[in-house]
């Protein structure tokens, strides 16, 4: 009788060991094609950035030679021409977007900026400026950096930046895939740029950039850079 009990018991013992063993060995298979899909999910948007600022620059070479030629065939006196140059010059002024340019925008540096009031996440602000043919602002000349801080600290208003750590927790880019310097200006909560994926915004109560969470829902600045 002992040795039947012995028996169950040691059979149980096996199949606890063999169901913890099983639930391992799922967990590392999970492990693998959550790495995968990060990777995949990753790569993806690397690569919806770089055709998209690909895209962009094209058309502002087009652009910029079409209205070179459009203002010769005004000079010229060439009107017929002139016409069709105009609405070559539409046409390519609205490719690649989809939704309307603000009518706010304010002008620094021969860019364009919007300081958007709406209640999205970083990645929607980031498809939306997009959408409008521009993107969510990134500082990479002199004094771009102080101009949109004043115009979000008189608005008031949070806002997402064009920056994140949304690919690779490490390393914070700008949204054309450039590597990002933490600016000593921008706050972070407790080095906690390194524990979790986060965007750069504007935040009100401290006047400068902060890290904030990629879910929360606050305004934006669009730049468009012609």
């Amino acid at each position: 009788m002992k040795s039947v009990v012995a028996a169950v018991v040691l059979c149980g013992a096996m199949s606890l060991a063999a169901a913890i063993a099983a639930d391992q060995l799922a967990e590392k298979w999970e492990k693998r094609i959550r790495d995968a899909e990060a990777s995949y999910a990753a790569a993806v948007m690397k690569a919806d950035n770089a055709r998209f600022y690909a895209v962009q620059k094209a058309n502002g070479d087009r652009l910029t030679i079409l209205k070179k030629v459009l203002s010769d065939a005004t000079k010229a006196g060439d009107f017929d021409a002139a016409t069709m140059l105009k609405e070559k010059v539409a046409v390519a002024e609205l490719d690649g977007i989809g939704r309307a340019k603000p009518k706010n925008v304010i002008k620094f540096g021969g860019h364009e900026y919007a300081l958007v009031d709406a209640k999205v996440t970083w990645h929607v602000a980031k498809k939306r400026c997009e959408e409008m043919g521009g993107h969510l602002v990134t500082f990479d000349a002199a004094g771009e950096q102080e101009f949109c801080l004043a115009a979000c600290r008189n608005a008031k208003l949070p806002a997402w930046i064009g920056v994140s750590n949304a690919e690779d927790i490490s390393q914070f880019k700008w949204v054309s895939g450039t590597a990002a310097v933490k600016d000593p200006s921008w706050q972070f909560d407790d080095g906690s740029e390194k524990d979790f994926a986060v965007a750069v915004a504007y935040w009100p109560p401290s006047g400068t950039f902060n890290d904030h969470n990629l879910g929360a829902v606050i305004g934006y600045v669009c730049e468009w850079d012609r």
